[in-house]
């Protein structure tokens, strides 16, 4: 939105997956591999904190435990051929068909990892959307810098969901992202057909897409770049800087 427009769509595939399913998941479909090598794979460490512990049991350690009612969808792309950049993740808390809370896991491409843990959400003026805010915390695009507060926005249908986040600096919106899409049921013939069907959209989805639009910001519309400060947050998990364990929000 500021300080030039500059804006771009890109067909995407995404999963919303049940991290207490996943092994199952796994079992039904060889093609999909939960820790295991397979065409699709997603493995616990490339999540959250980085280590090999359940992805619904560290979901678990930042909203707490699921209670009666309540489930978990992660919405990621998985490893293609072993390779996925997934610039940001979503852990939503569901209690039936109402969210109730979400992590938003934020990567960039310098290897850091942060979450943005949002336990009080609003009721959008839509059905079946919730609202969050949140200062900025983490640097993630060279053409911003750390400042502003990002808007969420999360309709959740049962048969739809739309995942926005937007940047506000100032009062003044700018930047805003979403995702969206339909949904298919997750079995072993969808699986099968995404593999067949979008063999590219794991990696066209991320780093190529990145790297090009970053050229056109900066070779064609100047923008300025802010280079890469030193995390300084709790809500920090991964710092590239650091070879010590993870910061941990437990």
């Amino acid at each position: 939105m500021g300080p030039v427009a500059h804006a771009f769509t890109y067909p995407v595939s995404f999963f919303a997956f049940d991290p207490k399913e996943l092994s199952s998941i796994a079992e039904q479909c060889r093609l999909f591999g939960y820790n295991q090598p397979s065409i699709l794979r997603l493995n616990d460490r490339d999540y959250l904190h980085g280590k090999d512990r359940p992805i619904g049991e560290q979901v678990d350690a930042l909203l707490g435990p699921e209670v009666d009612g309540q489930v978990t969808r992660t919405i990621t792309s998985p490893r293609y051929f072993n390779y996925a950049f997934n610039p940001v993740n979503f852990h939503l808390r569901m209690q039936g068909a109402e969210l109730i809370s979400v992590v938003a896991e934020v990567n960039n491409t310098f290897g850091d990892r942060h979450v943005y843990v949002l336990p009080d959400l609003e009721s959008g003026e839509l059905a079946n959307t919730w609202l969050a805010q949140c200062p900025k915390a983490f640097h993630v695009s060279p053409f911003n810098d750390r400042s502003g507060d990002y808007h969420f926005t999360f309709r959740v249908e049962e048969n739809e969901i739309y995942l926005r986040v937007d940047l506000y600096r100032d009062g003044a919106c700018v930047l805003k992202t979403w995702i969206q899409g339909c949904c298919v049921p997750l079995n072993a013939a969808n699986i099968i057909r995404y593999a067949l069907l979008h063999p590219f959209d794991t990696a066209l989805n991320s780093m190529p897409r990145i790297i090009w639009q970053a050229a056109q910001l900066y070779y064609k519309k100047k923008l300025q770049v802010y280079q890469r400060p030193s995390p300084c947050s709790p809500q920090t998990l991964i710092d590239r800087d650091k070879q010590a364990e993870p910061h941990s929000i437990i």
